[in-house]
């Protein structure tokens, strides 16, 4: 089994690297520019998008928390928790690529000519589906750290739409948190979720 682990996480990392290549000789790119640090690159100052390398560090941790203990519950056998923790993830892992690739300033706009407020309007319905879908397992856990992290969020979406001019520290500030309060929630839900099925203090 670890052999087919490693194999596959190989094969993946390979078809990237085959990837990043053939955009740079088809387009006249650098390699650099796909595998160099970006503040290396720009020769910009070190210590550029360091709190958003923060927040991509914490998003990163929540994802994998989510997965894993998705794993873990579906083989003991409870798939409705598994699957509330595997989408959980999964919506949590579009929101990270989202932030670290700008996929809602840039992208979306580019290839679907989906404008920013847009992106920000399908995630609110996304949230909502997801809401209805596990309201009955949300409802047993601590919702509350839930809704605070879902206020700094709007917080910051709020400052982004309406005062564009903010100080940027108030909008940063605010996604932090609230991805920092995302990511207690989890990990303190799959903490619980593991106890109940194990029978053992973590």
């Amino acid at each position: 089994m670890a052999i087919w682990t490693i194999g596959f996480s190989y094969i993946v990392i390979l078809s990237l690297l085959i990837l990043a290549e053939l955009i740079s000789v088809f387009n006249d790119i650098d390699i650099g520019i796909f595998t160099r640090d970006p503040a290396f690159t720009l020769r910009a100052n070190p210590f550029t998008g360091f709190i958003s390398h923060i927040g991509i560090l914490i998003w990163s941790g929540t994802v994998s928390i989510c997965f894993f203990t998705s794993i873990i519950i579906k083989k003991m056998g409870d798939t409705k928790i598994s699957q509330f923790l595997f989408f959980s993830g999964l919506f949590i892992l579009l929101l990270l690529l989202d932030d670290l690739f700008m996929f809602h300033e840039e992208y979306f706009y580019m290839f679907f000519h989906v404008p920013e407020k847009g992106v920000y309007l399908g995630y609110l319905i996304l949230s909502i589906i997801y809401t209805l879908k596990f309201r009955s397992l949300l409802a047993k856990t601590e919702y509350a750290i839930l809704l605070i992290a879902c206020g700094f969020f709007a917080l910051s979406m709020g400052l982004d739409w309406f005062l564009e001019t903010f100080n940027t520290i108030f909008e940063d500030g605010f996604k932090l948190f609230g991805i920092t309060t995302l990511c207690i929630y989890f990990t303190r839900t799959c903490l619980t979720q593991l106890r109940l099925l194990k029978g053992v203090d973590i």
